[in-house]
């Protein structure tokens, strides 16, 4: 049996160095490029991306692709991102509820998937393709929320966007909670630091997080540039934080955000 054509628009890929005028096919189960097949089982995980000043859809399959579907861009991410390879499980979800700390408005359930790729975690309905890498992963734990005027136990899931936190819910049936909530946690402890920090090592972690600068570090924890330094080389290291400039004033990276929400935690609890 035959696969149905589906769309065939003019793309861009990135190859050689060179972004290549061509046509992209795209099947019930495939992308035809040229000569080339990419089935959607091969695909482990997509997100936008730009590459030399233009944008694409970055493909993780048996290679990594860049194409630009011009004017068909947003239409083809949001099918590719139904179909792409993926643990998927129906749920209704927010997302974000809270960003930053401020309730975001006029957010409301929507009625998807929740699918976990390689190194993605997604929200997916007809209006939202959320994709969360793995590593931006906070923390995920169950809460009461009113829910159709019930009391209902949801999913809540914490994650770094942009350098602020984000809140957002998942509603499923109770054993499927239970089984999500041990499989997330499962992927975020795969993404902590293997070395455990010092307790000054977190304090700087955490003022750091707050705004705080270098020398202000030093006089609040009575330390000298040397051993703040070193410090620094750690946590940049450990992928907490990166170098912004000679003098290494730092700031965290999502992963080192999502570090100090999981200190910030313990610290009430």
């Amino acid at each position: 049996m035959s696969e149905k054509l589906l769309l065939k628009v003019p793309v861009e890929v990135f190859e050689g160095g060179n972004w290549i005028k061509t046509e992209a096919a795209i099947y019930s189960s495939y992308i035809q490029l040229g000569k080339k097949e990419i089935q959607f089982k091969q695909i482990r995980d997509l997100e936008y991306s730009y590459l030399n000043d233009q944008e694409a859809v970055k493909i993780l399959a048996d290679s990594e692709y860049y194409i630009n579907f011009g004017k068909y861009q947003k239409q083809v991410f949001r099918f590719l991102a139904f179909n792409l390879k993926a643990d998927k499980f129906a749920v209704y979800f927010i997302s974000p509820a809270i960003r930053g700390g401020v309730i975001v408005s006029n957010a409301k359930w929507e009625k998807g998937y929740l699918a976990i790729t390689e190194n993605a975690l997604w929200f997916l309905s007809p209006n939202k393709q959320v994709r969360i890498a793995l590593e931006y992963l906070g923390s995920v734990g169950k809460e009461k929320r009113s829910v159709g005027g019930k009391q209902r136990v949801v999913l809540k899931l914490t994650h770094v966007d942009n350098n602020e936190v984000i809140v957002s819910y998942v509603l499923c049936p109770e054993t499927t909670l239970e089984m999500l909530e041990q499989y997330i946690n499962q992927l975020i402890e795969q993404q902590k630091p293997k070395e455990k920090l010092s307790e000054i090592e977190e304090q700087v972690l955490t003022m750091i997080y707050s705004g705080v600068d270098s020398s202000s570090i030093e006089s609040i924890l009575g330390i000298s540039t040397e051993e703040l330094n070193k410090i620094y080389d750690k946590l940049i290291n450990l992928g907490l934080a990166r170098l912004v400039k000679i003098r290494k004033e730092v700031e965290l990276t999502p992963r080192g955000v999502s570090f100090v929400d999981d200190i910030m935690k313990k610290a009430v609890r």
